[in-house]
């Protein structure tokens, strides 16, 4: 069964209270290691969430996160050494909790080498690692590519699968789009991939070139969030989401320059409504920038006057995505009746 990244996360949450390890299979770059973050947050409660601490304190919640496929045994297993008593010991490297509470995520699991897999099969059965003994207030969670993704993966070892509660996740657009508001993704891929959600998530192990995933579409996010010349989106794009997406990209952000009059939208004048879908979803861009820098005096009235112009759109996907993104970018907006109208007419939906 393939859950998608909400249900995972509870299912994860579950297991984790009922003191067994989750291991997350999902495929390269569909938000596994986002999820998991997510959980750390939902775990901390209402301690602050402290990253790479090996002994949080009463207020904090440690979270280390360990890329299995950059270390070798020595890394996690210690260094052996013979102490004053002729005695083998071990001395770690100092990336191992000591105490306090957290989560310990060890990634990409499938694409390490056999002998840190074992070292963290030890972790995972017997919660030690020779003397060294993990704190009680600390968690595992194991992630990984699973072989059908072909992205370098081994085959698990089967007492691993044995010991582990398996998780098979799969990336879902509407998911990932309430993700990807709550963190501020850019308004450009947030409109090009409402345009085209099948976008999201596009994965051929026989290309070697960089393809669309939600990992790839968050990086070239925060590329444009720096503000590069528009001339330049294109060749920004291909180091993301490889040549394809990238044209098909630049051919929306291009649609921007045609969309009607905004300032007579903002100011409720009467404006021809358009009805191509990407010049509907550019258009609603266009506006949310307008509201995005608008002053505290504008900026209700451009909500009102821009939603009553969206709203006559052929469908009502648009004022949902211009709504969500608008109380995003301004939230003060939340607090008005117009939004308290909307979220009356579309109850359930998550804002």
């Amino acid at each position: 069964m393939n859950l998608k990244p909400t249900k995972a996360r509870q299912v994860m949450l579950s297991v984790l209270q009922g003191n067994n390890v989750p291991f997350l299979l999902g495929g390269t770059g569909v938000g596994k290691s986002a999820v998991v973050k997510q959980l750390a947050s939902d775990l901390a409660g209402d301690c602050k969430v402290a990253l790479d601490e090996i002994n949080p304190k009463k207020d904090e919640y440690g979270f280390i996160d360990f890329r299995l496929s950059l270390y070798e045994s020595v890394d996690l297993g210690g260094l052996p050494f013979i102490d004053d008593n002729n005695t083998q010991q071990r001395a770690f490297l100092g990336n191992l909790p000591v105490g306090g509470n957290g989560l310990l995520f060890f990634d990409e699991y499938a694409q390490a080498h056999p002998s840190v897999q074992a070292i963290v099969g030890q972790l995972i059965y017997e919660r030690r690692l020779g003397e060294y003994v993990l704190p009680k207030g600390w968690k595992i969670i194991c992630a990984g590519n699973r072989a059908s993704d072909r992205a370098g993966s081994n085959k698990l070892p089967s007492h691993v699968i044995g010991r582990c509660s398996m998780i098979n996740f799969e990336h879902d657009f509407d998911d990932w789009s309430n993700w990807a508001m709550k963190n501020d993704v850019h308004t450009l891929v947030m409109g090009f991939l409402n345009f085209q959600p099948n976008a999201l998530n596009v994965f051929d192990a026989k290309i070697a070139e960089p393809q669309p995933s939600p990992r790839s579409w968050t990086r070239l996010s925060d590329t444009l969030k720096t503000n590069p010349s528009k001339d330049m989106y294109e060749c920004i794009a291909y180091s993301d989401v490889g040549k394809q997406m990238a044209m098909e990209f630049a051919n929306f952000i291009t649609l921007v320059d045609d969309v009607p009059n905004l300032t007579e939208i903002l100011k409720g004048k009467d404006v021809e409504v358009i009805k191509e879908c990407g010049l509907c979803y550019a258009t609603c861009i266009a506006l949310l920038d307008r509201i995005g820098s608008a002053s505290e005096k504008e900026v209700y009235s451009f909500f009102e006057n821009a939603l009553a112009y969206v709203n006559q759109f052929d469908t009502p996907e648009f004022a949902i995505f211009f709504v969500r993104q608008a109380v995003t970018k301004r939230e003060e907006l939340k607090e008005t009746s117009v939004f308290a109208e909307f979220k009356v007419e579309n109850k359930d939906l998550e804002y």
